[in-house]
């Protein structure tokens, strides 16, 4: 039998060999869809398991027939030559073997939880267990032979470091803290604080080595470390001389990040080296200590689980199996008081059941809604649309087959089980769920006969929150019947926008208020400046308006049909905005979508899923949502934002283009072609980013003034922001130059915030003034903390961005990006929302994520971008009545659990139907 990995095994398919000690016989060598690298299908002997994922009786995964069990080339290990006299023995594992010890080292199996690593990792969650035994596997080594007579070290420290301890633990920005520690009780947190001892660590020190034993867990006191991995690991186990393999800086762990536990939580070698980069500080948590105090709190919150579901009636008809199944899958998601749960008419795949805490039913009705139902632990509801496979349905609409709102009441947790679970593992429960379907036309007579009636909600619990906290003069003023007066016509408010990220009904200032002069004599005196500059660039053609030119470049099909000479290579999804006649206010931009990945139609957008490289753990789902504003009845441009998506290998590219000006829809259009393009073609592609992006938007501009030149439109007024994200793990590039901006963001449910928001370039910024005004414009105040770019002496062109694509007139005018790079971990549970300015404009980075972090766990990207954009259509008419902006708002969700779900792909895409 070779030495090492055995590598030097020659595998035939019907070869029989030896799986951590059991008797196999090879089906399959190759490539897999579910992760990188070569990967080998066994089928086990039928007295050790059933070929269907399945080893004496414990189910570990779902398979295909004759496929037992696929493993790395590594755990498959040449037949051993069986003795004289031995055939007929039953096959059993090897003396000392522990097989779900193997499958915990050598598989990539679904973790106990979705907790972040120290280390890269290949990709994980391809398996699907159906019983705990996972559990057992995972901690086996930690607690055998320990019983209940361990007990965990105590290390004195001050009550100052108890308590330091305790807030980074529970507030720490890295999410693994909490995703480890969350099931503990407050005596069992206190134990792993009275656990931990405290290291110095000097700058250089090398604190865990690629290869070694794991022995502690960390959690950075003070200080800096940098963390080394193979950005390949499957490169790194199969050749660590293999020069392809090389170890990459892929994350910096500063103060309160931790590291150290997937050694400890699998009983694996080190798979990264970390390094302190200055003189630093570790809590330490010692192998045994962290495996007794950790994992048990997992399983004890596993069987908390199992013994609920077992509880709820719903569920009586599952066998333990189901259950344990059920109980390794589900979600737990809080509400607030009067949060609604779920929308009446809205689209939702989730299954609630009531883990804490109570809520109502409400069905609206034409008086209000009326009350229904009450929910209480262990009740159930949400089912309605996982078996119908359509959106909750209005009652009115449909009474046979409607749906209620449910509201919390009072502080509620829930279990969510989500429809892929609800496939697969809760089947069985059709018949009985289908018979409650009766009890809602039971309801809708309710209505009718009168009822408990409630406030109809606004559409989203943030903007009722906020009303309810709006100053006394202004709820005063809502309730008199002076708002039905005639009053002058909104306009834009030009505010800061910490103030524009409120709703209106937070306003402070009131338009009367602003000694502002008259947007339409400025809109008209801009106009002119605009039609005398023409009128110069072009004596002796005869006078076009806008509308009359917009109609004319329909007809030039290089103008307004897709180039493609700016193709992407090697791009296996591309999806871009196009043009289009006639749009409307509200009306889904065109799509232009490059692929072989097939569609699946669902409703007014299409899903396309495929199976990708990816660095991370989870999934990566995406969404995108780009309508035309409304910026007044007689705009004959069609909507001017645009936005591009390209997946090349492992490297996601994303991009939003705002345009601006008569032209700037043809702007926007040319450059999410032409920047892509220019980003994957540049030699510095994948290797210095901040130098390929920064040519990519220079190479972008220039190609853009030959084809304004070589087509005859004018770029002195017209132009466009744009900001584009970069991901290829561990790293996020963002490069942005105007107001489009771009926010990463976390989406955990014990640590949504901020990670980093692009700033906009602004004419009374620091630099960019002087940077302006010594090329030879002019940057003036006009309104309320809002400056424009002039050519010096006169009006014209008031451009509000120091930096943009076109945008020819004013000298200074810069397209270099501004570029900032972040690391992220293998478990990051990250978004981000790449936007036009219709989003920014009265929406802040902060109440972005109070808005779409909820959303996006709940239901995905898709209803995430949908909400952003709704939330902030909603902000545009409060604020400026009939003007609204054109609205583009990119979701990627990063990191997207594959509980219960379909794992033969690992990427999606959602966009409106291409016509």
């Amino acid at each position: 039998m070779a030495s090492g990995h055995d590598q030097g095994i020659e595998l035939a398919l019907g070869q029989q060999v030896q799986v951590a000690g059991y008797p196999a016989h090879v089906r399959y060598v190759g490539e897999t869809h579910f992760a990188p690298g070569e990967w080998i299908g066994v089928e086990l002997e039928p007295a050790v398991g059933k070929n269907d994922g399945s080893v004496n009786e414990h189910r570990y995964f779902a398979c295909k027939a004759n496929h037992g069990l696929f493993v790395r080339r590594m755990v498959v290990k040449a037949a051993p030559q069986m003795p004289e006299g031995t055939e007929g023995v039953e096959p059993g594992p090897s003396s000392g073997v522990q097989f779900a010890d193997c499958i915990a080292e050598d598989m990539p199996v679904e973790r106990v939880q979705s907790s972040e690593d120290d280390e890269v990792t290949e990709v994980e969650e391809v398996m699907v267990p159906t019983k705990s035994i996972r559990r057992g596997g995972i901690s086996a080594e930690a607690m055998r032979d320990q019983g209940d007579q361990w007990q965990p070290p105590v290390y004195a420290k001050s009550e100052e470091q108890t308590q330091q301890l305790r807030r980074v633990i529970e507030s720490s920005h890295d999410s693994k803290l909490r995703m480890m520690f969350g099931n503990l009780s407050q005596k069992g947190l206190e134990k792993v604080v009275e656990a931990m001892f405290q290291k110095a660590v000097c700058k250089g020190e090398t604190i865990i080595k690629y290869g070694d034993e794991g022995d502690n867990f960390y959690i950075v006191k003070s200080g800096r470390f940098d963390i080394f991995a193979y950005r390949n690991i499957q490169q790194a186990d199969d050749d660590l001389t293999d020069a392809s393999a090389r170890m990459v800086k892929v994350f910096e762990a500063g103060e309160g990040f931790a590291f150290g536990e997937t050694a400890l939580l699998y009983n694996a070698p080190r798979s990264a080296t970390i390094t302190a980069s200055e003189d630093s500080e570790v809590w330490c948590l010692e192998r045994k200590a962290f495996r007794e105090l950790v994992i048990r709190a997992s399983e004890q919150k596993f069987k908390e689980y199992s013994e609920f579901l077992k509880q709820c009636d719903v569920f009586e008809e599952l066998d333990v199996e189901q259950i344990a199944t059920l109980a390794e899958v589900v979600d737990e998601e809080d509400f607030n008081t009067d949060e609604a749960i779920i929308q009446q008419g809205g689209r939702d795949s989730n299954m609630f059941i009531i883990l804490k805490g109570q809520a109502v039913a409400c069905i609206a009705g034409e008086k209000g809604e009326v009350q229904v139902k009450t929910y209480a632990k262990g009740d159930f509801f949400g089912e309605i649309a996982l078996l119908l496979g359509e959106p909750r349905k209005d009652g009115r609409a449909n009474r046979e087959r409607c749906q209620a709102s449910i509201y919390a009441k009072g502080d509620v947790t829930c279990l969510v089980i989500t429809k892929d679970v609800f496939d697969r593992v809760l089947g069985p429960l059709r018949d009985f769920l289908k018979r409650n379907l009766e009890r809602y036309a039971k309801y809708q007579d309710a209505i009718e006969q009168g009822g408990e009636l409630r406030e109809a909600p606004e559409d989203d619990f943030n903007m009722r929150k906020e009303k309810e906290e709006q100053p006394e003069a202004r709820r005063v003023e809502e309730q008199s019947g002076e708002q039905d007066e005639p009053r002058p016509a909104p306009r834009r408010r030009l505010l800061k926008k910490a103030d524009r990220a409120h709703t209106v009904y937070n306003v402070k200032i009131k338009l009367e208020d602003l000694d502002l002069e008259d947007e339409d004599a400025e809109d008209k005196s801009t106009k002119e400046e605009t039609k005398e500059s023409h009128r110069k660039a072009e004596e002796g053609e005869p006078k076009q308006t806008l509308a009359e030119r917009v109609e004319q470049d329909w007809k030039k099909p290089q103008l307004v049909e897709a180039d493609r000479a700016f193709a992407v290579p090697k791009s296996k999804y591309s999806v871009f905005g196009g043009l289009r006649k006639g749009e409307k206010f509200t009306v889904d931009k065109k799509v232009i979508v490059r692929t072989e990945v097939k569609s699946l139609r669902d409703g007014m957008e299409d899903l396309y899923r495929w199976s990708g490289p990816t660095w991370l753990k989870g999934q990566i789902h995406m969404a995108v949502v780009c309508q035309k504003g409304q910026k007044s009845a007689a705009d004959p441009t069609p909507n001017q934002d645009n936005y591009f998506a390209h997946h090349v290998g492992p490297i996601g590219l994303y991009g939003v283009c705002d345009g601006h000006g008569p032209f700037g829809h043809l702007v926007s259009f040319r450059l999410v072609q032409s920047l892509p393009h220019f980003i994957a073609s540049n030699p510095n592609w994948g290797e210095d980013w901040g130098l390929c992006l920064k040519e990519a938007f220079l190479a972008a501009q220039k190609e853009l003034i030959e084809f304004a030149a070589r087509e005859g439109f004018n770029l002195e007024a017209s132009g466009a922001a744009g900001s584009v994200l970069i991901f290829e793990g561990p790293s996020i590039h963002v490069a942005h130059i105007g107001d489009a901006g771009c926010l990463v963001g976390s989406w955990n449910r014990h640590d949504s915030r901020v990670v980093y928001g692009a700033q906009d370039h602004k004419p009374d910024t620091p630099g960019e003034r002087e940077r302006l005004e010594a090329a030879g414009s002019e940057v003036r105040q006009v309104d309320v903390e809002s400056y424009r770019i002039y050519i010096k002496g006169t009006n014209f062109p008031g451009l509000t961005m120091s930096r943009a694509f076109g945008d020819t007139a004013c000298a200074g005018v810069l397209q270099e990006p501004h570029y900032h790079q972040m690391f992220i971990q293998p478990s990051d549970e990250f978004f981000a929302v790449i936007a036009s300015d219709g989003i920014w404009e009265f929406i802040d980075y902060t109440k972005a994520v109070d808005l779409t972090a909820k959303k996006l766990r709940l239901k995905g990207p898709r209803e995430a971008a949908r909400n952003l954009v709704d939330a902030s259509r909603k902000r545009w008419a409060a604020y400026c009545g009939e003007y609204c902006d054109d609205i583009t708002a990119l979701v990627v969700k990063w990191n997207v659990s594959a509980k219960g779900a379909d794992t033969s792909t690992n990427h999606e895409f959602s966009v409106a139907h291409p016509e």
